[in-house]
């Protein structure tokens, strides 16, 4: 394996800063959007009846997701003969969060940060480094679309959806279990990855036909992301039912995210259904992780407000309260990291804090 494509400079390229800049720009025109949409003064109405001490709930939600965000990927870590003290792997899961939040990347970003730090600050090899955060990816997600797959059953059952509604939360309910399916066959079969791969390597060429342009950094990235995939799921595979406890805990993690939002409506004293929650929550995340825009700013908040909304809520409540989730789970974390990112990336970088590579083992 070469060494991890990521660098402690990623985050201060000038193409970085543009494309930071201009998703801000768009974040704040989808901000302004929803503000226009709503009635100022049933926001403020909805914000007046939050009682300071009840924001509380969501923080505590919030500090026990992260929590045990962090113990599944030092359960994981330590699979790979890498035994980490819980403060610090607590700061490289706040930190990977924190690039996953300002660079909407799918996750690739966080993923790329903490393979960086298992290897360069902490001498794992390149491909155990890689392998832990791949592992601790697909686990992370397959757990939401587990989430999600639950949210849309109950709606599906509990038979107060309109024909039109119930028909497009039965195509999203297909969605989800051909998606777990297919997460279930990427981890279980190295021909249908190396399937996937072929087709995608057939993107570097249509790129090339339609700008005339060399495919060639596009296709050999994608090469290393497959050499980078087989490692992580052999890693996941190989150690089996050790695996339960880290699943246990990215579970309770994703539960307590959950519990945030729900948090954060009965903060504004209108409280919603779990499987309302499951639903409106994975709305906001799918569409902020896949845009431009910085942690989805706006996005998020708009998506969610829409669909609670669609089930009832009124648009200025679901606001405040995705306003309330969005600071206790996005923001307090994101300035905590800020106190401590700038030393962590110093200290990994090669030259300044470099030990030899133990070699994984299957444990």
């Amino acid at each position: 394996m070469t060494e991890p494509p990521v660098s402690s400079d990623l985050l201060a390229g000038a193409g970085s800063r543009r494309w930071l800049v201009f998703g801000l720009l768009v974040g704040l025109g989808a901000i302004a959007l929803l503000v226009i949409a709503s009635d100022g003064r049933a926001i403020a109405a909805a914000a007046s009846r939050v009682r300071p001490a009840m924001l509380l709930l969501p923080v505590a939600c919030t500090v026990g997701s992260y929590a045990a965000m962090a113990l599944s990927y030092q359960r994981i870590a330590l699979m790979a003969s890498l035994d980490l003290p819980f403060p610090e792997i607590a700061k490289i899961t706040l930190a990977s969060t924190a690039a996953n939040y300002v660079f909407s990347t799918g996750g690739l970003s966080g993923l790329a940060l903490r393979s960086y730090f298992f290897s360069q600050q902490h001498g794992l090899s390149s491909g155990s480094a890689v392998s832990i955060s791949l592992a601790q990816t697909f686990l992370t997600n397959f757990v939401l679309l587990a989430f999600l797959f639950w949210g849309l059953l109950n709606l599906l059952l509990d038979g107060q959806l309109h024909s039109g509604s119930e028909m497009i939360v039965g195509v999203l309910f297909l969605l989800s279990l051909l998606l777990c399916s297919g997460a279930v066959a990427l981890v279980a079969s190295r021909n249908v990855r190396q399937r996937l791969f072929a087709w995608l390597m057939r993107i570097p060429e249509w790129i090339s036909r339609a700008f005339h342009a060399r495919g060639d950094g596009i296709r050999s990235r994608l090469e290393l992301f497959e050499a980078e995939l087989h490692e992580g799921v052999d890693f996941l595979i190989a150690r089996g039912t050790k695996m339960a406890a880290p699943l246990l805990y990215i579970g309770i993690d994703w539960f307590l995210m959950l519990a945030t939002l729900y948090a954060a409506f009965v903060c504004v004293e209108h409280p919603v259904p779990m499987h309302l929650v499951v639903i409106g929550f994975s709305t906001g995340v799918f569409l902020s992780v896949i845009n431009l825009v910085p942690g989805g700013i706006g996005i998020m908040e708009g998506s969610m407000a829409a669909v609670f909304s669609s089930f009832g809520v009124p648009l200025e409540t679901a606001v405040v309260a995705t306003v309330i989730f969005r600071a206790s789970y996005y923001l307090l974390p994101l300035a905590l990291t800020l106190l401590f990112l700038r030393p962590m990336l110093a200290a990994g970088r090669p030259g300044l804090r470099r030990s030899p590579s133990p070699e994984p083992s299957a444990r």
